[in-house]
């Protein structure tokens, strides 16, 4: 399994489960037990690397958000229109997310439980307003609140992957559902 964690031994094995029952229960889903057991060690264990649940999560959830922030800020930093940059946005979120599936489900799952405890130097929505800020000075996006941007593009972009897990049989084929959701974003901003 691919991982955005490079940690060995038991810390590994307790984070490893934790994100994977996180993905498919919800942080509220999973006890310390759960955890403990599904990476084969005792609870005290686990309390030896973690606080708890909260600490595990919130340790997660900063990897996965930081991670993704120093993508965003290399996107950001390409010398190509606003629109584009918000469409590569899109195309590497996707990416990440078929090389990547739990780290992004426990995050898309997770983020209104830990948005607030996030240092706000790696809030990906930062450097999204940057961007749309961009775009809108050099007129290529329509003027229009940032915040209703980041809201509107960031729904158009996430909802398809928050709900992939449940509705794929509904939706298109994988890497045609990431070409129409960067056909949507270029759609909004023109």
């Amino acid at each position: 399994m691919n991982t955005l964690f490079s940690h060995e031994g038991k810390k590994k094995e307790i984070i490893k489960s934790g994100l994977d029952l996180f993905a498919e229960k919800g942080y509220d889903g999973v006890s310390v037990r759960d955890i403990a057991k599904m990476a084969g060690v005792s609870e005290a264990a686990l309390y030896k690397h973690f606080k708890g649940k909260e600490d595990l999560a919130l340790y997660i959830f900063n990897v996965i958000i930081k991670g993704y922030s120093e993508r965003l800020l290399k996107v950001k930093e390409q010398q190509i229109s606003a629109v584009d940059k918000l469409c590569k946005i899109v195309e590497f979120t996707y990416d990440l997310y078929q090389m990547y599936p739990a780290e992004i489900r426990f995050a898309l799952l997770s983020q209104y439980n830990f948005w607030d405890r996030l240092n706000s130097e790696i809030k990906p929505h930062f450097i999204m307003k940057a961007i749309l800020e961009e775009g809108m000075e050099a007129g290529e996006i329509p003027k229009q609140e940032v915040y209703i941007w980041i809201a509107v593009y960031s729904g158009a972009m996430l909802q398809p992957l928050a709900q992939y897990p449940y509705f794929h049989d509904a939706l298109p084929e994988f890497g045609v559902l990431k070409s129409k959701v960067v056909a949507m974003v270029r759609k909004l901003f023109s």
